[in-house]
């Protein structure tokens, strides 16, 4: 049996209430020193949500990574699989003292219990561990060093025979069983969960968002309830959040002098007790914080070591939250300036001189070279990789590549890249894994030398460990309204457009290329007045008139661009909103679309309807208008700088489209409009999936 993946897409599910942290009790000064300390004692935090009484307070992540993406949230996985043994015992189908063996069908002369691998207590030692492998048949009968339910040892190995168990009771892989019974209530879209001896693993692989990992937290501190629905079994949540190994003399990650290790108040059924409640927790830093006598959530994904100084972090925040509330809430003149829900963006860049690179983890540097290219970018020739290009700000790329062991054959990497060039001549660039904890590091100094390696490395064969199917970038967000540009996003003119103005600029005496770069976005007659400054307007405008009569009638060579016919199909199919906000005449837009063999949207906001072209957000916010909608829930999809420009000042998230739109920093990034996929969402809203 291989791993599970689903294939359809992802159901529509209503998102977490979003309110202020004053709202919830929880002062906004809080958060963000939470968020800032993270970064600033270098945790290379990735993403961060904090909710209280089921609705979000707080949310925020530091670039190349996002909110929406999941990635490898590494042993959080384990809760998961602890949640579909909760079923099947709920379900009558096995008891949690039922010997492991049997369901198995295999031997099992020591006893181990379906218990004693869901508490870590099957007696084996850490050195028998390491050596028992992912083979369950293994597990049970090496002779464990002490007997079981005496003595705990962090045991990834139980919990994979636990999905070895669920496979065996159900015919299904592990995220299958539970796609019915939790993931499709909680409203987690398309994951994957990577496999393992030729099934899910189980103790590892889930790839995951913080959003996702909030849902999950905010269940379990609800006794296994989410919005007003019981999802699992209240006996067993409670069950599995009690102490039933004893962690005093763990060895995992180290406390400072006189501090509590959190490591060492207890395991309950694939969860760890902390200092409050208990946690989800993954390697490097994934993490779910169950507080239920605060009614409180934190979910959390970074890449550390020092793992112990991230949650000193998380409980740092806690005790002002405690604070707050025996002051009688946060400070209500909060409430008066809230969070803003879109933060000007955070970014792992930032803390770059605190990452360095780890010498313990193997790296492949053989071979591997750094070159400049125009413009302050770079090319990295990575080993085992390919060919990978670097910018001065952050871009990403999909590498194909062979699949790993019993995933599907459609697999690659999806990185994301950034560099520098120092004072002193050398370089340095950061190569990404955007669906995993894990970064590269590659310096090259003043002589020349080139160094390389991993800040932190991942637990498995280097990148091809990293490897995942077609369908886990995916991002999954929501949405008011569409707001569409039209040239260099639906539709190809820039033949016509070129032509035109490279004949204008030459008869006027201008550098074709210093027009070319300032004109797309903008309307004709701003740009002339931007290459033209001393020229009285009304001539801008009757020269403008003139083009755009010339832009009309010539269409030859105008095309549809890669999914934007299957893209206006699936909006108007799905009933939802969405408009054409574009700098061009209504004529010269509806000449385009029909010339590309597209329809014209119902909305259309055209030049002669604002009167200021991007990157002014005008026009972004005349289609909200026109639709209805708050401009704040809405998502502009936009090729050009000042099309990017005007979504973002408009306070709107931003789908960039095509090769050079991740420099202007768009919420997103998508090759083309083939990558966007709508379905309509709860009550009038859009669900927005990107590839």
């Amino acid at each position: 049996m291989t791993s599970s993946l689903q294939s359809r897409r992802p159901r529509p599910s209503r998102p977490l209430m979003r309110r202020t942290p004053a709202e919830l009790g929880i002062p906004a000064a809080a958060v963000l020193a939470l968020a800032e300390r993270l970064s600033a004692e270098g945790l290379d935090p990735h993403a961060l949500l904090v909710a209280r009484h089921g609705d979000v307070a707080f949310e925020t992540a530091w670039a190349p990574y996002r909110l929406e993406r999941p990635a490898l949230v590494y042993s959080a996985s384990k809760t998961f699989t602890s949640l579909a043994i909760g079923f099947l015992a709920d379900e009558g189908r096995l008891g949690l003292d039922d010997s492991a063996g049997t369901h198995l069908a295999e031997p099992n002369p020591h006893g181990i219990t379906v218990r004693h691998l869901l508490t870590m207590n099957t007696g084996h030692s850490p050195e028998q561990i390491d050596r028992i492998g992912a083979d369950p048949r293994v597990l049970l009968r090496e002779a464990p060093a002490f007997a079981p339910g005496t003595h705990f040892a962090y045991n990834s190995p139980a919990t994979h025979a636990l999905s070895a168990i669920v496979t065996a009771i159900t015919g299904e892989p592990l995220t299958a069983y539970l796609r019915p019974r939790l993931l499709d209530p909680l409203g987690i879209g398309e994951r994957w969960m990577s496999p393992r001896g030729g099934i899910e693993h189980g103790a590892s692989g889930f790839h995951l968002t913080v959003d996702d990992l909030a849902r999950t937290a905010i269940m379990l501190g609800a006794g296994g309830a989410f919005d007003g629905v019981q999802v699992a079994p209240a006996w067993y949540v409670e069950e599995m959040a009690r102490p039933w190994s004893d962690t005093g003399v763990f060895d995992g990650p180290t406390a400072v002098d006189g501090e509590i290790n959190d490591w060492t108040l207890g395991y309950g059924y694939q969860v760890w007790r902390g200092r409050q409640g208990f946690r989800l927790d993954g390697a490097f830093g994934q993490f779910a914080l169950v507080l239920p006598d605060h009614d409180l959530v934190i979910a959390y994904q970074g890449a550390t070591l020092d793992t112990q100084a991230t949650l000193r972090a998380f409980w740092a925040f806690v005790a002002a939250v405690e604070v707050a509330d025996a002051a009688g809430g946060a400070d209500a003149d909060a409430a008066a300036s809230p969070v803003a829900p879109l933060e000007p963006a955070r970014d792992t860049w930032d803390a770059r001189d605190r990452f360095t690179i780890s010498t313990g983890d193997p790296f492949d540097a053989a071979g591997l070279t750094l070159t400049d290219a125009d413009g302050g970018g770079g090319i990295v020739q990575l080993p085992g990789v390919g060919t990978l290009p670097v910018a001065p700000h952050w871009q990403e790329i999909r590498v194909d590549g062979t699949a790993p062991e019993g995933a599907p054959s459609a697999t690659h990497l999806r990185l994301a890249t950034r560099g520098e060039r120092l004072d002193d001549g050398g370089a340095l660039v950061h190569i990404v894994d955007t669906t995993s904890p894990h970064r590269a590091i590659v310096r090259r100094d003043a002589t020349g030398v080139v160094t390389a390696g991993w800040h932190i490395g991942p637990l498995g064969d280097g990148w091809n460990a990293l490897r995942v199917p077609a369908s886990v970038p995916r991002i999954e967000t929501h949405a008011s309204a569409l707001l569409l540009d039209m040239d260099g996003t639906l539709v190809d003119s820039h033949e016509v457009v070129e032509r035109l103005w490279t004949q204008w600029s030459i008869e006027h005496g201008i550098d074709p290329e210093r027009t070319l770069s300032i004109i797309h976005g903008r309307q004709g007659q701003d740009s002339m007045a931007q290459l033209l400054p001393d020229r009285p307007h009304e001539e801008n405008l009757a020269e403008n008139a003139a083009m755009l009569a010339a832009e009309t009638a010539q269409t030859e060579g105008v095309v549809a661009l890669a999914g934007a016919a299957d893209l206006l199909a699936a909006l108007d199919r799905e009933g939802v909103p969405y408009a054409l906000v574009t700098s061009a005449t209504a004529e010269l837009a509806a000449a385009r679309m029909r010339a590309a063999g597209l329809p014209v949207p119902p909305v259309v906001v055209a030049a002669a309807d604002v009167s200021r072209s991007k990157p002014d957000p005008e026009g972004f916010l005349a289609g909200a208008a026109a639709l209805g909608v708050d401009a704040a829930g809405g998502i502009v999809v936009e090729d050009s700088a000042n099309g990017i420009a005007a979504g973002l000042a408009a306070g709107m998230r931003v789908i960039g489209v095509g090769p050079h739109a991740a420099a202007s920093a768009p919420t997103w990034t998508v090759p083309d409009a083939a990558g966007i996929h709508v379905a309509r969402g709860h009550g009038d809203g859009i669900v927005v999936t990107l590839d």
